[in-house]
């Protein structure tokens, strides 16, 4: 279970590299690895405990949507990781968003994409 949890982590940091390096100076992790390793960390809390929590209160609009609303929640919880990081303040460490809610859409869209890979690697 450990093992899982440090591979979820390890594959969040590594996608948020790529989108860095994809997305230049919309989308920026300071603090290098250990920012990256950070945010992974909290990546995978938020989609370990958070987000089920999240997609079982607002099950109708995703019902409704034909689970277009996973976006928005995905969307919140980029911003969510952002808002926890700048609040604790790590040192050097800091999630950079520039371009508004389209950048937090594609980072939600990768981000879901990424977790699903890391989820179908883990289960096979």
């Amino acid at each position: 279970m450990i093992k899982r949890f440090i591979l979820h982590i390890l594959a969040n940091a590594v996608a948020l590299y790529i989108i860095v390096n994809v997305m230049e100076g919309s989308f920026m992790v300071t603090g290098s690895w250990k920012g990256l390793l950070i945010a992974g960390l909290f990546f995978g809390i938020l989609n370990g405990f958070i987000k089920p929590l999240i997609k079982i209160i607002t099950l109708p609009f995703v019902f409704i949507t034909a689970g277009l609303f996973t976006l928005v929640i995905n969307m919140f919880l980029v911003w969510f990781a952002k808002y926890a990081l700048d609040v604790l303040q790590f040192k050097d460490v800091a999630i950079l968003v520039e371009g508004g809610w389209v950048t937090y859409l594609y980072v939600g869209i990768i981000m879901a994409f990424a977790n699903m890979i890391i989820h179908w690697l883990v289960k096979n």
